[in-house]
């Protein structure tokens, strides 16, 4: 390295806004499993991880329909990058409450913010880069679906 520029640098901590249910569009409801449990008797990491990724799985199918049939999907909807924020402990058995909206609308990528919620806390926020691919090269979000997540903003 030859310079003084850091090769990582930090991620910035979430808008205290993004703690409120009330900046996510779209809500759903979900139970923690027993299995999501760790030693120490929270849901691990990687638990809350899959309800963000299900979150936003639920909700590309309604903007991209077929977006995960294989066979005739026009298409392909591919994480780029996903920054998690775990801010509080959660125990099973849990209800757990998941707030999504769009945080940001680009030409070929879009980003989807994610809360989970147990007992009106937000235990973890997450923020996922989405680029649309057609023939495995990036390509322009169909109006449709522009239209979709535009309506879907965050709050």
């Amino acid at each position: 390295m030859t310079n003084d520029e850091p090769l990582v640098t930090a991620v910035q901590r979430p808008h205290p806004a993004r703690s409120d249910l009330q900046t996510y569009p779209v809500a759903g409801a979900g139970l923690a499993r027993f299995g999501d449990v760790d030693a120490n008797g929270h849901l691990n990491n990687l638990a809350l991880a899959s309800l963000h990724e299900n979150a936003r799985a639920e909700f590309n199918t309604a903007v991209f329909p077929g977006v995960y049939e294989q066979a005739t999907r026009a298409v392909r909807v591919v994480v780029a990058s996903s920054v998690l924020h775990y801010l509080a402990e959660a125990h099973w058995p849990a209800a757990v409450t998941t707030g999504l909206g769009v945080g940001r609308i680009g030409r070929t990528s879009y980003v989807l913010s994610t809360a989970l919620f147990v007992d009106q806390r937000c235990v973890s926020l997450c923020d996922t880069v989405l680029v649309t691919l057609v023939d495995d090269a990036p390509a322009p979000i169909p109006d449709a679906a522009r239209a979709h997540l535009a309506a879907h903003r965050l709050r």
